[in-house]
């Protein structure tokens, strides 16, 4: 009985080691693109710009950011998150951009972990910039999609 419990024990300790501190982080992050090169800095209507996420077990979040701007030639990709009470701002950014065009990448990494039946407003920010706020409120069964205007 006591190697049952004790098995139980180090087995429950075991299941958070990637995040022992229970902190909201980004995890599995990943980009596909570049989808069409632009010489300007903006870029049209014909591909716009938004977030999808899907709640995933164990608290996560799964997003995508469909058409997010960077440069053609990123030296790297990244996102970046911060937490302040329920608020959670995730700054996107690029390093060592090399050449002077832009176009469309999708952008797609897990958040979490969140609690079940709490509020989060979640900041998109590139660019020194906000590109869009929302709130969600996290279940098992969240889904949905936010459209970003893109800026000039």
């Amino acid at each position: 009985m006591t190697l049952l419990a004790l098995f139980l024990l180090m087995g429950g300790a075991g299941c958070n080691r990637e995040n022992p501190t229970g902190e909201i982080q980004i995890k599995d992050f990943s980009f596909l693109g570049c989808k069409e090169e632009t010489t300007g800095f903006t870029k049209s209507a014909e591909s716009p710009e938004y977030i999808e996420y899907e709640a995933l077990a164990g608290g996560y979040l799964h997003l995508r950011h469909v058409n997010a701007v960077f440069n053609c030639c990123p030296g790297r990709i990244k996102a970046d998150v911060s937490v302040e009470g329920n608020t959670i701002s995730i700054v996107e950014s690029e390093t060592d951009p090399q050449c002077k065009c832009i176009c469309d990448y999708d952008l797609a990494f897990n958040l979490g972990p969140l609690s079940n039946n709490k509020d989060y407003t979640l900041i998109f920010s590139r660019y020194k910039r906000e590109l869009v706020r929302f709130t969600i409120k996290y279940s098992p069964s969240l889904e949905g999609k936010v459209d970003i205007k893109r800026f000039k």
